[in-house]
């Protein structure tokens, strides 16, 4: 059950809700598009949006002084949201965080760790707002001190996270604004990163640029991370190269039928030796085509990489099956234990996966596709991780 915007208020008297107007939003989309990636395109578009309903609301009895801007300035927000959600404002001296999310569940708040420990990043308060995009609202449902995040909340290393209970939230606005005049806390005191050499940046820039339909924060170290980011030329790279990355084409597998395969895809017999080769084959009666492509984890497996299999198996006018397979490359039999197969969607979302085991001497999945759909392939073996983009058009 959906509720109206009066009963809302009813249920959460002490919560900030607002209203979005459709034209805004229509305006917002269409001024979310450079993106690298779906997920990367509807996170601007959501921090977009909140941002600028927080601001007018912000706007309407502050003093001129205290008139609410948003902060690092509006390029360089657009660049985070590429990798990062996550807004700041700033009203004189205080510098407000805010993070939008379309989770309707507010039993906790997450932070992502950018907004908490890189010292040009880090903020006085934290605000949590939940978009209702169908019902054309927003609310912001509470928030925190710097103070109680960094002793209150509980950091998750997987995913750079901070998590607060609901319990230790404040939903009223209201009582931030007193506070701020009564008691003023201590501005967060951060540990500085150490600045990125320009052969690191180099490499960072170019490692990270590449095309994924994921952020890639989560694959380097957080210090590197985190300088590169607190670097605006830096992030200003990354964000194009990104772009950039996203311009070059994903491998066509309709363009497979009409024999034009893109560069680095060889057949099975140049990738694989011969008894790897025959395995690969083993239901090879319902094989249309397929093609193989060396892949470097940057590991070292007995001075050898792995090779993903494509196979193209039977097909309709609007669906084609897929079979996907990890093979040892060179004189290797057996797959090194916990070698992940991943099949995600074009938003990055993962669909299926397969690890190895010992004595693997392949792992493979199968699934159905649609014409016009995209989906990524992920080979990943400990912090390694290797992408490949596909598409059906």
């Amino acid at each position: 059950m959906t509720l109206t915007l009066d009963q809302l208020t009813i249920v959460f008297p002490d919560q900030l809700l607002l209203e979005i107007s459709p034209e805004e939003t229509e305006q917002l989309w269409q001024e979310s598009q450079n993106y690298s990636n779906g997920v990367a395109r509807w996170n601007a578009y959501l921090n977009r949006l909140c941002l600028n309903m927080t601001i007018q609301y912000l706007t309407e009895d502050t003093q001129p002084e205290e008139i609410p801007q948003i902060s690092l300035n509006l390029e360089t927000l657009s660049q985070i949201w590429e990798v990062v959600n996550g807004s700041v404002i700033s009203m004189g001296e205080t510098r407000i965080i805010l993070i939008p999310t379309e989770e309707l569940d507010t039993e906790e708040f997450a932070i992502p760790q950018e907004w908490v420990d890189l010292p040009s990043w880090v903020g006085d308060y934290y605000l949590a707002a939940v978009v209702e995009q169908e019902e054309c609202r927003m609310r912001i449902w509470g928030y925190t001190s710097y103070q109680n995040l960094k002793s209150k909340a509980n950091y998750n290393e997987l995913d750079r996270i901070y998590y607060l209970g609901q319990e230790f939230m404040t939903e009223d606005l209201n009582v931030m604004w007193v506070a701020r005049e009564i008691c003023p806390q201590a501005k967060p005191s951060v540990e500085a990163i150490e600045s990125l050499s320009l052969d690191e940046a180099t490499a960072l820039v170019g490692q990270l640029g590449r095309s994924s339909p994921y952020s890639p924060r989560l694959e380097v170290e957080f210090e590197k991370w985190g300088a590169l980011l607190e670097n605006q030329n830096l992030l200003q790279m990354l964000y194009e190269q990104r772009l950039e990355g996203d311009r070059s084409t994903a491998t066509n597998l309709l363009q497979w039928f009409d024999g034009i395969f893109e560069t680095g895809w060889q057949t099975i017999e140049e990738v694989l030796n011969f008894e790897q080769a025959e395995i690969g084959y083993s239901f090879r009666s319902s094989v249309r085509i397929s093609r193989g492509k060396k892949i470097d984890l940057g590991m070292r497996v007995a001075e050898e990489s792995v090779a993903l299999i494509v196979h193209l198996l039977s097909e309709t006018e609007t669906e084609k099956d897929v079979n996907i397979q990890v093979h040892p490359m060179g004189e290797e039999t057996y797959l090194p234990p916990g070698v992940k197969l991943i099949v995600m969607d074009e938003f990055g979302e993962e669909l299926t996966f397969v690890e190895s085991r010992d004595a693997d001497n392949f792992i493979q999945l199968n699934f159905t596709t649609e014409i016009g759909e995209k989906f990524s392939i992920a080979v990943v073996l400990g912090e390694a991780r290797v992408i490949e983009e596909f598409c059906l058009e």
